[in-house]
């Protein structure tokens, strides 16, 4: 198939499921954005038409408008066989506005499809699901969230892209560090990793060997080490910054608990990974991770989000070692089950032949 994605370029997981499509599927890609650029397999055609700067969350919704005209021309030119809206409110809804089809639009998360308190983000977003052949949801929280938007149950695929299961795998037990707690999300206020670092140094008191790895960048990095400084976690904090995702199977490998403390979610990668690799999940009950974690087996929820609270929970994890083996055991089987990428993608690769074949 020739595959045309309307995306975030800069988007990490944009670049990890396009270069699924075109370097293990084998399939022609064109990514078009208005956001900034990205780096892709060498094979795929990266159409740039806007900011260098701009990412998702900072490109006003008059850049979407503003490119529809341009976008409209380009697909004509690149004439996909199936056109990709990643995200509903945004490239979902320039995708319908093109007025090409089949059109695909991938619903991630479930506060991204429309917040209530914002009527423009719901116009966008209802057109795009009026508009779309197929909406691809990443779960089954978000495909109900669809549904009571209007969506046709009968043109929703619930599939999420999955990760590389033989690359995030449990390391070598005397790599794993103790009471060792890793985040691996954007350092960005959404996510909430203020959140985390307080609770390490409430956790702390109970806790003495405690130490934390805040791996990534964004807006909140000076700010989140400022708030480690003051806390007195200078030398038990790491903030290593953005690394290379081939890097991260390692540095999950050698930490014992993975935390989130991000409000709602659609299916995290990170956790995802994180699972993978045998690090104990400590994230927000929330229905994105209910879908993965169960209380108290195989990982565990934190109900108020409060740094109190995740710092409870830090400290019964790291009490637990019995709780912390059996989850890693578990959590393998879930992922290697449910979120082996080699698996998913064929499933969403055949969804597509199939919309395509029905066109």
């Amino acid at each position: 198939m020739r595959i045309c994605f309307l995306a975030d370029a800069g988007s990490v997981n944009t670049r990890s499921w396009v270069n699924a499509f075109a370097e293990d599927l084998g399939h022609e890609v064109h990514v078009v954005s208005v956001n900034r650029t990205g780096e892709f397999a060498p094979s795929v055609t990266l159409h740039h038409i806007g900011s260098e700067t701009g990412t998702q969350d900072t490109v006003g919704k008059l850049a979407y408008l503003r490119s529809i005209g341009r976008i409209r021309r380009l697909v004509s030119e690149i004439a996909p066989d199936v056109l990709v809206g990643y995200r509903v409110a945004s490239y979902g809804y320039v995708g319908a506005r093109t007025g090409f089809r089949p059109l695909v639009v991938v619903a991630q998360g479930q506060h991204i499809i429309t917040p209530r308190r914002s009527l423009p983000k719901r116009v966008f977003a209802l057109t795009a699901i009026r508009g779309a052949s197929l909406l691809h949801s990443w779960a089954p929280h978000v495909t109900e969230r669809l549904i009571e938007l209007g969506a046709d149950p009968d043109r929703i695929l619930t599939c999420h892209r999955g990760i590389d299961i033989t690359r995030f795998s449990p390391g070598a037990a005397n790599e794993r560090v103790p009471a060792s707690v890793i985040v691996t999300r954007n350092l960005c206020d959404w996510y909430r990793i203020d959140v985390v670092v307080k609770a390490l140094a409430l956790a702390r008191s109970e806790v003495n060997e405690l130490t934390g790895n805040i791996v990534g960048d964004g807006d909140a990095a000076q700010d989140l080490r400022q708030l480690a400084d003051g806390l007195g976690m200078a030398d038990v904090v790491e903030f290593p910054g953005r690394v290379p995702h081939e890097e991260l199977p390692g540095l999950l490998g050698r930490s014992s608990i993975y935390a989130s403390a991000v409000r709602t979610d659609g299916v995290s990668a990170s956790l995802l990974e994180a699972m993978a690799t045998g690090c104990f999940p400590i994230v927000r009950d929330n229905a994105a991770n209910r879908h993965w974690v169960e209380h108290g087996r195989n990982g565990l929820l934190v109900a108020d989000g409060s740094p109190a609270a995740y710092a409870e929970a830090i400290t019964t994890a790291c009490r637990d070692h019995e709780l912390l083996a059996n989850a890693a055991r578990l959590n393998r089987e879930i992922v290697t089950e449910r979120a082996d990428s080699a698996r998913n993608m064929r499933t969403i690769e055949r969804a597509y032949q199939d919309l395509v074949g029905r066109t």
